[in-house]
């Protein structure tokens, strides 16, 4: 149980890390929009704790990059289907 907490918090970490990396100030950091990827990082550090192996590399530090890059995923995922929907609606 330790164990699914701490890969949790750790893919958050991942997810504000993302956050961070990808605003100019703090300002647009702290507003909601940004926040949804702190919580998509929790979610895909949880994920993580079901799927890790033990072949030798931290599994804390890779819930930290799945955190991260899980986000990255779903928002460039996101952005391409909503960007084709929008194409394929039009008249």
């Amino acid at each position: 149980m330790d164990e699914l907490v701490s890969f949790t918090i750790l893919g958050a970490l991942g997810g504000v890390l993302r956050v961070l990396l990808h605003t100019e100030s703090l300002g647009e950091a702290l507003t909601y929009a940004n926040s949804k990827w702190v919580l998509v990082g929790a979610i895909t550090g949880l994920a993580y704790y079901f799927l890790y192996s033990d072949y030798g590399f931290p599994n804390s530090f890779m819930a930290i990059l799945v955190g991260y890059t899980g986000a990255d995923f779903i928002e460039a995922t996101s952005r391409k289907a909503s960007k084709m929907l929008q194409e394929a609606l039009k008249p």
